[in-house]
């Protein structure tokens, strides 16, 4: 008896429905998992939707998207961690962000985003947001400062540029600052991130 493929990772197992196994061997992704995409965002109130799909050529990224909509999550402590808080968009912002953990944001057309606004709050020393290309070591395209903005309900909007890519990637933000030791406090929550720029959808 044939059994279906599945993959796991960090939120459990992924079995893809019968009439999507054709599609489902094809895309594994060579990143972490399955090249999951939300071809849409989700309702604030619902939990982020996740559908196997290859990565396209080009990919209307949604002009708003909550942080804590990414795909995957991972890096040197462990990864970011969806938290609920009163006052933030939808409710939630991604929180536990350590130096070198990172996200998975999904396929985008660097060469139609100009810029990304990065909604975010410090209680701590701050850092950077590095947005990277295909892995979060791969080629980088732009990055923010988020400093110590005088607290976690104190957030700030930076933006970056994005530059050196073109055709459909993987977009990673990665979150460094080498000066962060365990046991000290994040360095900062992230609530959204806005795109700039003709692929951006609007939605």
């Amino acid at each position: 008896m044939n059994r279906r493929p599945s993959i796991r990772g960090a939120l459990g197992s992924l079995l893809p429905p019968r009439d999507l196994l054709p599609l489902a061997a094809l895309t594994l992704c060579p990143v972490l998992t399955f090249c999951l995409l939300a071809t849409s965002p989700p309702p604030a109130h619902a939990a982020p939707s996740r559908t196997p799909a290859a990565v396209p050529a080009t990919w209307p990224q949604p002009a708003f998207r909550e942080a804590e909509w990414f795909t995957m999550t991972g890096g040197t402590h462990g990864g970011a961690v969806t938290a609920h808080r009163a006052g933030d968009s939808g409710g939630r912002r991604i929180t536990e962000i350590e130096d070198g953990d990172w996200i998975d944001l999904g396929a985008v057309s660097p060469g139609s985003i100009d810029s990304v606004t990065v909604r975010a709050a410090s209680g701590g020393i701050g850092g950077t947001v590095e947005f990277r290309a295909g892995s979060p070591a791969g080629p980088l395209l732009g990055s923010l400062t988020v400093p110590f903005t005088g607290g976690w309900d104190r957030p700030a909007s930076p933006t970056a540029r994005l530059t050196g890519a073109a055709g459909g990637v993987r977009l990673f933000a990665v979150f460094a600052n080498p000066a962060w030791r365990a046991g000290t406090a994040d360095l900062f929550a992230v609530d959204w991130f806005r795109f700039d720029g003709p692929a951006a959808d609007g939605g």
